[in-house]
């Protein structure tokens, strides 16, 4: 399987920011208003200001780049289609099958469930892209928040979770192409070469 430069590179940064939002979030507390000083305002800002809109920047990148494939978004988001949920439901199905005889598919073939499941990341980041840029502009100056904000905050919090969740089923399934023999998966560590010249 060969994955380009780019693919690569957005992969390590996507991998950071994601990373650094969801462990600085189980320290950081959200701060009041003349109060911020030392650890916790480097961490909330990095987590605002940085990470964050690193993490919706490289997703949104990411669904431009889709965006030109005229099957892309079919793969990825399979939901709206009934054409794309059909060949997704087939795939389930044939994946499960194989899968108890001991044959998972290779990651080369791209397929719908290894779209869905790309898919679902993608759209956990930018939903909590937009819910975090939401809390982080409806917060007032004194501190306190508006009903809807407060409700966004609480959906930036579950989709937080279900990242966490989804990572965890992300890897395992890394591991288990490994454990499979399929060591083309790890073609998205291979070293990025840049021309300098």
């Amino acid at each position: 399987m060969r994955i380009n430069a780019t693919t690569r590179v957005l992969h390590y940064f996507m991998i950071f920011c994601v990373f650094y939002q969801l462990i600085s979030a189980e320290f950081m507390r959200v701060l009041e208003p003349g109060k911020m000083e030392g650890f916790d305002t480097i961490l909330f800002t990095l987590h605002m200001m940085v990470f964050g809109w690193g993490a919706f920047l490289i997703g949104s990148v990411y669904v431009v780049i889709l965006h030109d494939d005229k099957d892309g978004w079919g793969r990825i988001v399979p939901w709206f289609s009934a054409r794309h949920r059909r060949a997704f439901l087939q795939e389930i199905r044939h994946d499960i099958v194989s899968t108890f005889r001991g044959k998972f598919p290779l990651p080369e073939e791209q397929g719908a469930l290894s779209g869905a499941v790309h898919g679902i990341g993608i759209l956990l980041i930018l939903a909590l892209g937009f819910t975090g840029a939401w809390v982080m502009l409806g917060v007032r100056s004194d501190g306190t928040m508006r009903a809807d904000t407060l409700l966004l905050f609480d959906f930036h919090a579950t989709f937080a979770k279900l990242l966490w969740i989804f990572l965890m089923g992300h890897v395992a399934m890394f591991l288990f192409h490994i454990v499979t023999g399929h060591r083309t998966i790890l073609d998205i560590f291979e070293r990025v070469h840049i021309p300098w010249k």
